[in-house]
Order: C-alpha cells, then sequence, then structure tokens
C-alpha cells in the first residue's frame, strides 16, 4: 500500500539522520505550472550543488500541516514557506505563530509575508483588519515585477555584497510607516525597497527566522545561487550540527 507523505513523516518513517542529508519541508500547494514553485526547488538544488550539501525536500500543503500543528516539522532540519497562490491561505497564520516558538530554521518568501506581519500584529494585541496596518498585494494579476533594495543591515549588507540589488517577486505590500517603525521592536530590517517598505524580516529572538516579501528564488541560478537560499541552508546545517554536538 502506497502511504500519503504526510502518514510516513507522523509515523516516524522518515528517519532525520541520514549520512548528513537534509531534509527541508516545503509548505505551500505545488503546482508545476507555477514559475515560482519549480524555482523553488531549483534555488534548493543550486544552492545544494554549490555548498556540497545533500538536500531531500518534500512538499506538504497548509491543510494537513494545520490538522497536525504540533508535529509536522518535527521530522525535518528546516522549513520553506513557498509563494502563493494558497489554496488555505488563513491556516498559515496558525503555522507560522507555531514555528515561531519551535528552533527550527524557517524561510518564507513572497505572499507569506503579509501573512507574517498580520500574525505578528495580532500576537501583539493590535487588529490588522481594521487599523490596516498592510495594504492588499499592489502587483496585479500573475506577474512579476521588479523590486530595489535598498538600506541593508550590516547581516544582509554582507550577503548582497557581490550581488545586485534588484530582486522580483508578485506580491508587493505597503506597511503604513509607524507600524513599519513598531517592526524593528522584534524583527531586523534586512533591507527596504524603493518604498521604503522593509522587503526583508528577521526574527531577532530566533535562530534564523527570515521571510523576504520577495521571491529570491525566482533569479537563482547553477552558476550564481541565491545568496538568502544559501544562507538558509548554511544555517540549518549549522544549527543542526549545533544541536547533534550537544545529544
Amino acid at each position: 500500500m502506497n502511504l500519503p507523505f504526510f502518514f510516513l513523516i507522523l509515523t516516524g518513517s522518515i528517519s532525520k539522520t541520514m549520512d548528513g542529508i537534509l531534509r527541508i519541508a516545503i509548505l505551500g500547494d505545488y503546482n508545476f505550472a507555477y514559475h515560482s514553485h519549480n524555482a523553488t526547488n531549483q534555488a534548493l538544488q543550486h544552492a545544494q550543488q554549490v555548498l556540497d550539501q545533500d538536500i531531500n525536500y518534500y512538499w506538504l500543503n497548509e491543510r494537513e500541516c494545520s490538522e497536525e500543528i504540533d508535529n509536522f516539522h518535527t521530522s525535518f532540519d528546516g522549513i520553506i514557506i513557498a509563494p502563493g497562490p494558497y489554496q488555505h491561505p488563513f491556516f498559515f497564520q496558525s503555522i507560522i505563530s507555531k514555528l515561531i516558538q519551535q528552533d527550527i530554521p524557517v524561510l518564507g518568501t513572497g505572499d507569506c509575508f503579509k501573512t507574517l506581519v498580520q500574525t505578528h500584529f495580532e500576537n501583539k494585541g493590535f487588529d490588522p483588519k481594521s487599523e490596516k496596518i498592510i495594504s492588499d498585494n499592489l502587483v496585479t494579476g500573475n506577474q512579476f515585477t521588479s523590486v530595489t533594495l535598498d538600506r541593508f543591515s550590516a547581516e544582509f549588507g554582507k550577503i548582497y555584497l557581490n550581488r545586485g540589488v534588484t530582486e522580483y517577486s508578485s506580491s508587493r505590500y505597503s506597511i503604513l510607516p509607524h507600524y513599519s517603525e513598531l517592526l524593528t521592536e522584534d524583527f531586523e530590517i534586512g533591507a527596504r525597497n524603493q518604498y521604503f517598505d522593509p522587503e526583508i524580516l528577521k526574527l531577532k529572538t530566533h535562530n534564523f527566522f527570515v521571510f523576504t516579501m520577495f521571491c529570491p528564488q525566482i533569479i537563482s541560478s547553477k552558476d550564481i545561487p541565491h545568496p538568502i537560499f544559501t544562507y538558509f541552508v548554511k544555517s540549518v546545517r549549522r544549527i543542526l550540527d549545533i544541536k547533534e554536538s550537544t545529544y
């Protein structure tokens, strides 16, 4: 009998320690017709090659994760939240809230950036819907638009040192300046765009919890892997090594 992959995760049939291979869960509704989904797979492959680090990655949809909210992440070394569209976007609020509490590296790209901001402020007692903290998507249609990164933090300035500052995304949101400033209490703003909105957020109290409004995977290539993805994979390896050294 062919069991669903998620059943294998929950029954522990997938080992987390197999010859140094990293296990990455990609959360989202995979569709081979979506360029950003294929690009997510390819960006991991690019990082795998340049870092000489074997990676197994698996797509999980948000409904499965929400139904097993306490366990969905436990068989993995790192989590990527893929760009949308999502069939059940409302599930990502509980998923993100759960992942914030876990000691597992998380990289979110694209549409989930808005969910992170909304979840953060709701947990702080704000009402994002009535206060309209963050706008709806300002990119119309199924297209990618360019953004120019600026005002890098020291950390992300180093990551982008030998990289261009143009990125692409099918989602762009505007955050009211007051709330953008409030974000800095808990997040490092890794970079802003030409409209002064945050494009990279990194949670200060987490080992690795990074969300980008743009989709870095779109311009990753075999010859020039995107530094956000190589940074993520290196961090997953480093954090896992630290955990294993304490066992």
